[in-house]
């Protein structure tokens, strides 16, 4: 946490050049799933170099030696990775986020327009259709795993992949909406207090593994250095 209080410091120190190239240097290292810990090393680096440049009077484009896409491939390389559990920890954060906002949304949105739905609120409860409840959680699972694999693979997305993901989505919607419909006649009561804790006690427990997971094994490799 201190190297991102320390990033976003020095990134408000630079001019408005150095700041969007620096934005554009971390957008696309990114996309490199770099280790977590090394990755906020690099980025307080680069935009400590970057500020060092304006002070002397140099370009930080000419610093680096090379357009910022060819400098960034070449720290990607030689860079520490995140490790196999880091992602499944990083994209389980993203889901219980989105999944977890599901019920809190419907709880309200159920609360201001009572009676368009076959969902009901009776005090902290909400129940709505299991098959309505499939299709939301679905679509939100899929959105966010889709949005992993495009970040992954593309650092501009082509149209055609943006075409398949959104695609996807929108497959998942009308699959679900239909299997929902057809063989989910029930209903799921949900008591939104207790499912709002749990989701942020969930989400806790993943941020604080990802972050040990990452700096154990960004300090591990520098020891080995060593």
């Amino acid at each position: 946490m201190a190297k991102t209080k320390e990033y976003i410091t020095l990134l408000s120190s630079l001019s408005k050049e150095n700041r969007k190239t620096i934005k554009k240097m971390h957008h696309y290292l990114e996309t490199c799933y770099i280790n977590e810990a090394v990755f906020e090393d690099m980025m307080c680096d680069l935009a400590g170099m970057a500020l060092e440049c304006e002070k002397s009077g140099e370009r930080f484009s000419e610093r680096i030696g090379m357009d910022y896409k060819s400098f960034c491939r070449e720290l990607a390389k030689s860079a520490k990775k995140q490790s196999v559990l880091e992602r499944i920890l990083d994209v389980s954060s993203w889901l219980l986020f989105f999944d977890g906002i599901i019920i809190p949304l419907l709880y309200i949105l159920y609360t201001v327009f009572f009676g368009f739905s076959s969902s009901y609120i009776e005090r902290l409860v909400i129940t709505a259709p299991a098959g309505q409840l499939l299709m939301y959680f679905s679509v939100s699972t899929v959105f966010i795993i889709g949005w992993f694999a495009v970040k992954r693979f593309t650092y501009n997305a082509q149209t055609v992949v943006l075409a398949i993901y959104i695609g996807g989505v929108l497959g998942t919607f009308l699959l679900t909406d239909f299997i929902g419909k057809k063989y989910m006649l029930g209903s799921v009561s949900v008591n939104i207090i207790y499912w709002t804790i749990a989701i942020a006690l969930l989400m806790l427990v993943c941020f604080l593994a990802k972050r040990l997971t990452a700096f154990r094994l960004a300090y591990r490799a520098e020891n080995r250095k060593k």
